[in-house]
């Protein structure tokens, strides 16, 4: 019997209706596309779907291949502690983008895997308990040994790339030297708070909220955290690895146990604040441009004397913030950071 399959004539993706469906909606450019009754063979559809694949047939001269897949390398965006970050897309129309991290040193895969086993069983574990969340996250693509390019053989994770997010909490500090406007901070930090208790909420510790892990949305209050190559289950958690540049920035009882615990994300997030508000993180002190009770609170939160329990510790801290806001500030308004 030979399959019914029919190829999108607005963007040229295999489309496979089912049985006896009338019409179809392509996956990758939404049109509707009616179904002709007479029947393409597997053959065909099968050399259609290699055509579509071929990156040469889309007009790139170069790629890196990962998997199944084709990628068209972009700019380097980053260079973090073991790999590389590079800007990427499919090589093919329609296409997709994707933020490409390629390993160094292959002595680092074990991290790179965990990271990728971390983030797909997020996807499962936050879809269930809190979908609209999960694009707070990395979403990942896929993963393995480069094929092609001057990398060949390196380990390469890609996640979805997700457009405004520019500049990590390093950039920020870096323009900003003596610190953002606190009102900025306000909602930096209850945005770090919001992921880090669905995190925990669903039994996760990221282990590493550090400022290259954090990004800021351009022109909006967004902020994700990125780098899960340290995240876990809270149960039976250890530390896997520390960043030597932000050694200060872990408190040292987590240095000491080698265990990190949700308690300790929210630390590391106070100290990530201080230090975008032209602050010391390790001392925990602030500039007098700081209210004294957004002051008080980051300093408690910094040695962990502000709230108790862990599994909603990040809520509790992320409301108790929007109350000395309120008090401090007034009502909420729109404060974008701004960036060059």
């Amino acid at each position: 019997m030979a399959e019914r399959v029919v190829k999108c004539p607005q963007c040229n993706a295999p489309l496979a209706p089912g049985r006896f469906a009338r019409s179809t909606v392509c996956g990758y450019c939404g049109t509707t596309v009616q179904i002709d009754p007479s029947a393409v063979s597997v053959a065909r559809y099968r050399q259609a779907l290699q055509e579509w694949e071929d990156p040469a047939r889309h007009g790139y001269s170069h790629w890196w291949t990962v998997g199944t897949g084709h990628w068209a390398p972009g700019p380097l965006l980053a260079r973090g502690e073991i790999s590389d970050v590079y800007a990427a897309e499919r090589a093919r129309r329609p296409t997709e983008r994707v933020l490409m991290k390629v390993l160094r040193d292959p002595e680092h895969a074990p991290l790179l895997e965990h990271e990728w086993r971390m983030l797909v069983e997020l996807q499962a574990a936050i879809g269930n308990e809190a979908p609209a969340f999960l694009t707070r996250l990395p979403q990942p693509v896929a993963h393995g040994p480069l094929r092609g390019g001057p990398y060949e053989g390196r380990q390469a994770l890609l996640v979805r790339q997700t457009p405004g997010y520019l500049h990590t909490f390093e950039a920020v500090r870096r323009v900003h030297a003596s610190g953002v406007d606190p009102r900025v901070s306000v909602w930096m930090w209850r945005r770090i708070l919001e992921t880090l208790a669905v995190l925990h909420r669903a039994g996760y510790v990221h282990g590493a909220v550090l400022p290259p892990h954090l990004l800021v949305q351009h022109g909006e209050h967004g902020v994700r955290l990125v780098g899960f190559s340290c995240a876990d289950r809270v149960k039976g958690a250890r530390l896997r690895a520390v960043c030597t540049r932000y050694e200060d920035f872990y408190p040292t009882s987590l240095l000491d146990s080698q265990r990190p615990t949700p308690v300790d994300d929210v630390r590391m997030s106070a100290r990530c604040i201080i230090s975008v508000l032209g602050g010391d993180p390790i001392r925990g002190t602030l500039p007098r441009s700081v209210p004294g009770a957004l002051a008080d609170l980051l300093e408690r939160a910094a040695v962990g004397e502000e709230g108790e329990g862990e599994r909603d510790l990040a809520w509790t801290l992320r409301e108790r913030v929007g109350e000395v806001s309120a008090a401090v500030h007034g009502h909420p308004g729109f404060h974008p950071l701004v960036m060059p």
